[in-house]
């Protein structure tokens, strides 16, 4: 590791990152504020979106579990593949890490957004899309999403060796593999929360999939930032 490297602090970072993801972040939070309003302005696009909500509520593990499976697993995959500085050294065992944690993760956050929604309502309002978005950024991302992501992908960044994993996860290591990755968490899912949960239930989580589809591509900077190292 440079000494450059090594005396980067994890605030310095996450700005970093914030900073060099900030246009591709405002595009994608955009193209999310575009089909919220479109859903609540335009009948066309409600009656479609209508469709894939009523299929996530006839079935809702299945769907959160495919949906999230494919869209923050399966397309960030193939995007990677197209380049080769991104593409994965095991393409095969990658592509089954990412669709299977993310099948797993899409499960996890689907339970809690229904928690979320028997908490709070399930109405849109001020109220209601302002205490969700508290709780899920200041306590779910915290405690629960970014460290999980973040030690998944670092995992997966080490060749599935558990030995470097281990070594990573000595003290500090929140610190090291999740503070530099919270603030470009914060910059896309504060906003994002706000904009998802805006919608109905049965559509929260696929309009959340479609930010999450970005996000995932994101995640792959989480190991550059973790001095995974011999």
């Amino acid at each position: 590791m440079s000494a450059a490297a090594a005396s980067e602090s994890p605030w310095a970072a996450g700005v970093k990152a914030a900073r060099d993801n900030a246009l591709p972040s405002l595009l994608i939070l955009l193209a999310a504020l575009a089909l919220v309003v479109s859903y609540y302005q335009v009948p066309a696009v409600r009656a479609w979106l209508d469709v894939i909500g009523e299929v996530n509520r006839a079935n809702p593990t299945a769907f959160a579990m495919l949906c999230t499976g494919f869209s923050a697993g399966f397309i960030p995959w193939v995007f990677r593949m197209a380049f080769p500085s991104l593409r994965p050294a095991r393409p095969g065992l990658d592509l089954l890490h990412s669709v299977l944690w993310w099948m797993f993760m899409g499960l996890i956050v689907s339970y809690f957004y229904a928690l979320q929604g028997w908490w709070f309502g399930t109405e849109p309002s001020w109220r209601v899309v302002t205490l969700k978005v508290l709780v899920d950024q200041s306590f779910f991302t915290v405690l629960c999403g970014a460290p999980f992501n973040a030690i998944s992908h670092l995992w997966k960044d080490s060749n599935w060796d558990t030995a470097k994993l281990r070594a990573a996860m000595g003290p500090g290591w929140y610190r090291r593999l999740v503070l530099p990755n919270l603030l470009p968490n914060f910059l896309v899912w504060f906003p994002g929360n706000a904009l998802f949960y805006s919608m109905p239930p049965e559509l929260q989580l696929p309009v959340a999939n479609c930010i999450g589809c970005f996000w995932a591509l994101m995640c792959v900077r989480i190991a550059k930032h973790s001095g995974v190292k011999e």
